[in-house]
């Protein structure tokens, strides 16, 4: 008697991210203060990684790859790309996080549930069911108590402003046992006609 097979193994699922890159100076200067974290506090989540705001991430089959860039290319295409303004320092008590703050948080929240929407109607994945997203350019997270509150005393009145466009999306992806991202794909927005010219607004 024949068992019936599983629609996919644990070994073939892969986790993806969607995140939003930074200038390179913008992603210079955080690992300058990703640095200084290390110095002032030891170690801590999030030292290592890139400057980047994250969209989502979540778990797929990697027979549905193909389908994923497909439909997150399908979303982006009729966004317009648009700047995304920092200003200062913020901190999560919950996860003990600390980040830059995103003044114009609801464009990149449009192009959230855009994505989340879409992907859920071609994935139907419960991830993409959260409704709720607070971008963030994290500097560090899941601080212990005490770094936390030295990192609120030392930056809590830092200055730090700074602004990029956002004109692409990149995919990162994962496979068990989940500890490297590697780079998968850039997915670019939709261009305007000025930025076809190479101007901007």
């Amino acid at each position: 008697m024949n068992k019936m097979r599983p629609m996919f193994s644990y070994s073939a699922l892969s986790e993806y991210m969607i995140i939003a890159l930074p200038y390179a100076e913008i992603g210079d200067e955080v690992k300058e203060f990703k640095k200084d974290f290390f110095r002032r506090y030891g170690a801590y989540s999030g030292q290592n990684s890139c400057a980047h705001i994250r969209l989502m991430s979540f778990f797929q089959s990697e027979e549905r790859e193909e389908r994923l860039l497909e439909a997150t290319q399908d979303v982006l295409t009729h966004i317009n790309s648009f700047e995304v303004f920092l200003n200062g320092f913020s901190f999560d008590g919950t996860s003990r996080n600390v980040y830059l703050e995103v003044l114009n948080k609801q464009s990149l929240i449009g192009v959230y549930d855009s994505l989340r929407l879409r992907l859920f109607k071609e994935l139907v994945s419960l991830a993409f069911l959260n409704k709720k997203y607070e971008p963030m350019l994290t500097i560090g997270q899941r601080l212990t108590p005490l770094q936390f509150l030295e990192a609120i005393r030392d930056y809590e009145h830092v200055p730090y402003t700074n602004n990029f466009r956002i004109s692409r999306l990149h995919v990162l992806k994962r496979k068990a046992p989940f500890t490297t991202w590697e780079h998968l794909t850039a997915l670019p927005f939709a261009k305007s006609q000025k930025e076809m010219l190479g101007l901007y607004e």
